[in-house]
């Protein structure tokens, strides 16, 4: 019988246990906690943490953390159990759950009882399926509410069809038969929407996957080649190609019912 073997059995009669390479935690709301380290883990009891080095894994289901280094801060029950609450990564981050996958997190922090993590590097790249989103900054990502969020010349892609760019970029995330999908995106500051014959300009927007409907909505620039039409509201139909300038909702920050559609030769407008 190996080693894991006797780990798993053991686990069964205790209610934690600890070596060079395992831990397992008492059981969490979404199932236990495993942690594995190939250079050893330590125990640190005056900080209420256990230190696991070396290509360190924590699994729970089919959620899994990998980096360097993880340190996993627990609270002690009155039982003399040991519940994991909190776990850090440092450096090389990888996030797996179902097929969404997170990866170039310099740091992360995981909060098991919010089942909320918040992830830092230069250069995030969220995957689900042929969906990208992207961030230089920070990355934030809400298992249970199925929700991603990215915050620093943000940018999303979905395969050849549209990228979208901003300065923060909020996924609602769909599950269907165990694969994970984005059924909206809101942009917010500076966004602009790539498609393959366009070029769309707002300070917010909403896409919408059921509808292919994207809302652009405050100083709405609409560009095609050398011409271009300016706004307060538009929408843009991805699937079908077509683009409406249209009078802005009655919202307080959109109190102008007034389209423009203007042609000029001359003038481009940054990406």
């Amino acid at each position: 019988m190996n080693l894991i073997v006797k780990i798993f059995i053991t686990f069964y009669l205790l209610p934690y246990i600890v070596n060079s390479q395992q831990i397992i935690n008492q059981k969490q709301n979404g199932g236990p906690i495993e942690i594995y380290a190939e250079q050893g883990i330590e125990w640190h009891k005056n900080d209420n943490k256990y230190l696991a080095i070396g290509n360190a894994i924590a699994k729970s289901g089919k959620m899994s953390v990998k980096s360097d280094r993880i340190e996993a801060f627990y609270e002690e029950q009155d039982n003399s159990g040991m519940n994991i609450k909190l776990l850090k990564a440092h450096k090389e981050v990888v996030v797996t759950d179902e097929n969404l996958k997170i990866v170039g997190g310099k740091l992360a922090e995981y909060n098991l009882k919010k089942d909320y993590f918040s992830i830092f590097g230069k250069k995030l790249i969220l995957t689900s399926k042929d969906n990208k989103l992207e961030s230089k900054e920070k990355m934030e990502y809400w298992r249970e509410k199925g929700v991603a969020i990215a915050t620093g010349k943000a940018k999303a892609k979905k395969g050849n069809e549209f990228e979208i760019k901003a300065e923060k970029l909020v996924w609602y995330l769909n599950e269907n038969k165990g694969k994970i999908d984005v059924k909206k995106i809101f942009g917010f500051n500076s966004v602009s929407i790539f498609t393959n014959n366009e070029v769309a300009f707002s300070d917010k927007a909403l896409y919408n996957k059921d509808s292919g409907i994207c809302k652009l909505f405050g100083n709405v620039k609409l560009q095609k080649g050398d011409s271009f039409l300016t706004g307060d509201y538009a929408e843009v139909d991805l699937n079908k190609g077509i683009s409406k300038l249209l009078p802005a909702p009655n919202l307080d920050k959109f109190n102008e019912n007034r389209v423009r559609a203007l042609i000029d030769k001359k003038q481009k407008f940054e990406e």
